[in-house]
């Protein structure tokens, strides 16, 4: 198959091992081309079940169920039914390759045509640093550690469910779940007081879900005020930096100073 067909998917340029067995049990290793793997028709990589015509050109059910002429390859025009191709679906199923999220820890290797499905859900795919001035990416690990040690923002670790305090300081909180779960807390001088947001940082979307609750208590003479507040935690990658929109608690000038706290309890929801 050429380069110069039009709409050919390019196959990545690096190369990807698999290994399979000698007969004496000793392990090998071959370099596989990624493009022979996917599919001549639609580019796709190539899963059971797997077609071929007489002669021997492949492809996908999925294409297979879709030719205007069933009885005639679509390659070299050959009539002929297309049968199973049982042995190039154990080849295929045989070839190992890694998540392209290798570079932030994922050590995780499946077949080709997994990779996709694992990578949508891949806890390693990378998040990235919300500062204007710096383009680091990496796992929510690795993010965790750059906060703290490049930029040096406050860090808390937490546990769910159970209540900690922190001062109400314009800039970004690193705070962390017991299961290592990544959240920021921001808070924002105005004018007419602090906006605080929080936001969980994970790569995709998932089911789990987090609740919190903000509070203050203000006491000044005889005057009191408190103020709270719940939601559910919003998500982001912080591809675009910190989401400008999602403002969840606003505590007014007048009743800030220079040891102004904040209550923050998190829990899974």
């Amino acid at each position: 198959m050429s380069d110069s067909i039009p709409g050919k998917r390019r196959a990545e340029p690096q190369q990807e091992e698999s290994c399979r067995k000698r007969k004496d049990g000793s392990p090998t290793s071959v370099t596989v081309e990624l493009e022979v793997l996917d599919c001549p028709v639609c580019y796709e990589p190539l899963r059971p079940p797997i077609f071929q015509c007489a002669v021997g050109h492949l492809i996908c059910s999925s294409c297979c169920g879709k030719l205007p002429r069933p009885k005639k390859c679509h390659h070299c025009s050959c009539e002929s039914d297309y049968n199973r191709c049982h042995g190039i679906e154990k080849i295929i199923g045989s070839i190992q390759v890694p998540c392209s999220n290798t570079k932030y820890g994922c050590s995780m290797k499946t077949s080709y045509y997994e990779r996709e499905d694992h990578e949508t859900t891949c806890p390693r795919a990378p998040c990235f640093c919300p500062d204007t001035s710096c383009s680091f990416s990496g796992s929510t690990g690795m993010l965790q550690e750059h906060f703290i040690d490049e930029h040096q923002w406050r860090s808390t670790k937490f546990r769910y469910g159970w209540s900690f305090y922190t001062n109400i300081q314009e800039g970004i909180h690193v705070i962390s779940g017991e299961d290592e779960h990544l959240f920021l807390l921001n808070v924002v001088s105005e004018p007419f007081g602090c906006v605080i947001s929080v936001f969980y940082v994970r790569p995709h979307d998932t089911d789990l879900k987090f609740r919190c609750a903000l509070s203050v208590n203000f006491w000044k003479g005889y005057l009191r005020h408190s103020q709270y507040s719940e939601f559910q935690v919003p998500s982001t990658t912080l591809s675009d930096g910190l989401p400008r929109d999602c403002f969840l608690f606003i505590v007014p000038k007048f009743y800030l100073d220079e040891d102004s706290k904040i209550c923050v309890i998190i829990r899974k929801a």
